[in-house]
């Protein structure tokens, strides 16, 4: 990790993007016509050291600024409200948390895939049982509960808190959470409950991944990052909210989670991602922007996580554009590599196109109804 990277972490915040359209439909006699507008809030940071309660991270993220100039108008958006043709990004085939874990079990078991995320451990799946994990052969040593180290859970890369604050629902609770003496109540379980677009975001495989469950467990929400300086050794993390699990490269370090080097990128693209195709959530601030932007260029897709996003776009029905635009340029400078013109290079140059067009041409058609010159 280079220097500049590596300076300070500061808790993931939400990064502003512009979302805004306008679309025309002939109906026999009749037309139709809707336009919408949606972005976030102005760009906020917060070092690491600072302190961020819920309630204020969920307040920072749904509040709405009223009027004004153009770019505050374009903060008012709201993605329940949109019609389809914007919410057609990101995860629409897979309808829950449930039958999330259920096709990537699935997908994993087909590609012969068993190796956790975090810490490169084997697992394996046992018949009515949950996936184990092979902890000797790895060398995980078990820092709290030995028996979560043991299985495999799914972990969400971009934590569900992270967007989950942002649903009323996770801070507030509704009127159909209700426990079997009446009593109300929030948070995840509500918001999976009352809010489908909740469920969605949190069922998007590209941002799920194998893990050993204990590493799941304390990492929790925490933010990824790295400290200074990068090359500190692990024998030197310490503290109350540190952890090291044996030979396991990952770890967590004052509050931090430190993923080992070989899947930085993955973790990278999964979190840009996740800010792309759900933008009102807000999901990396600028500081996170850098980090991941490295993460992504230094550890570049491998066959696998080309792959997986095939797989999971086959049965999502979106595949993660950030991984196969890092694979070409990264063929790019590869000796050799340029001449190159098989179906993975048609195919991400098919994803980058789209994902140039559903950022850029918006803001064309909006520019030309303002009498500006388009390039």
């Amino acid at each position: 990790m280079r220097q500049a990277c590596a300076s300070r972490v500061r808790t993931t915040m939400m990064k502003p993007q512009r979302w805004h359209f306008a679309s025309y439909f002939p109906v026999l006699l009749a037309a139709a016509f809707a336009q919408g507008a949606c972005v976030s809030a102005p760009r906020q940071r917060v070092h690491e050291a600072t302190a961020r309660p819920p309630a204020e991270a969920a307040a920072q993220a749904s509040a709405l600024p009223s009027g004004g100039a153009r770019e505050d108008a374009r903060s008012h958006g709201n993605a329940a409200a949109l019609p389809r043709a914007v919410e057609s990004s990101g995860n629409h085939g897979i309808h829950g948390f449930d039958e999330a874990k259920r096709e990537l079990g699935r997908i994993y078991v087909a590609a012969n895939q068993h190796t956790d995320l975090y810490c490169g451990c084997t697992f394996l799946s046992v018949p009515g049982r949950a996936m184990r994990v092979d902890l000797a052969a790895c060398g995980y040593v078990a820092a709290r509960d030995a028996a979560r180290a043991a299985r495999i859970e799914w972990e969400h890369a971009v934590p569900a808190a992270a967007f989950g604050h942002t649903f009323s629902e996770w801070r507030e609770g509704h009127p159909k959470c209700l426990d079997s003496h009446g009593k109300s109540f929030h948070g995840r379980t509500c918001a999976r409950m009352a809010s489908p677009e909740f469920a969605r975001i949190e069922a998007d495989l590209h941002n799920l991944f194998p893990v050993v469950g204990e590493v799941n467990g304390l990492r929790g929400d925490l933010p990824m990052g790295v400290l200074d300086p990068p090359e500190r050794a692990h024998s030197q993390i310490g503290g109350a909210s540190s952890f090291r699990f044996g030979a396991c490269q990952s770890a967590i370090d004052r509050g931090v989670f430190l993923p080992r080097r070989e899947v930085r990128g993955d973790l990278a693209r999964a979190y840009k991602y996740m800010n792309k195709n759900y933008p009102e959530r807000r999901l990396i601030d600028d500081a996170h922007r850098e980090v991941f932007d490295t993460w992504d260029r230094e550890d570049p897709p491998d066959a696998w996580e080309l792959e997986r996003n095939k797989l999971i776009a086959a049965k999502q029905g979106n595949a993660n554009e950030f991984v196969e635009l890092s694979a070409l340029n990264n063929a790019k400078h590869e000796p050799g590599a340029a001449r190159e013109s098989d179906d993975g290079a048609e195919y991400a140059h098919a994803l980058r196109l789209e994902a140039f067009v559903r950022a850029e041409e918006p803001d064309r058609r909006q520019d030309n109804r303002e009498g500006k010159k388009l390039p």
